[in-house]
């Protein structure tokens, strides 16, 4: 992978994601977060860019469903005001993802969702997957 990942592919394979598990696997919000992570967690930590990409587009698509993970929503904050990948990205890819980061600061502002809480094994396994070096 280069060090210009293409921040659009990054959110369509979200998106794309969650219809799937949701719409047609019946997941919740967390398990379709959790399997995100887990399918995609080479490209998830390759750089601080795409592990804010991924956080940040992961909690839009919860708050959209109403429902978002503890492990998740807990961590949000760093990532909605980091700023450790502005050298990881091209400009264009930057300012996207800097959009979306107000888009979720928007949708984390309506309160209109439920945290939920996970299992210590899940929250294990996410912080596991998130350690990995790809």
């Amino acid at each position: 992978m280069n060090n210009n990942v293409d921040y659009q592919r990054i959110k369509d394979s979200i998106i794309y994601s969650f219809e799937e598990y949701v719409e047609e696997d019946g997941f919740t919000a967390s398990q379709s977060v959790a399997k995100v992570f887990e399918e995609d967690w080479r490209e998830l930590n390759y750089n601080a860019f795409t592990k804010t990409a991924y956080y940040i587009c992961v909690a839009i698509e919860c708050f959209r469903l109403k429902e978002i993970p503890d492990f998740i929503y807990g961590k949000l904050d760093v990532y909605i005001n980091s700023n450790e990948f502005k050298n990881d990205s091209n400009k264009e890819y930057i300012q996207q993802l800097f959009q979306d980061i107000n888009k979720c600061i928007q949708l984390m502002e309506r309160k209109d969702y439920k945290v939920m809480e996970s299992s210590f094994g899940a929250k294990s396994r996410i912080e596991y997957i998130l350690s990995l070096k790809p």
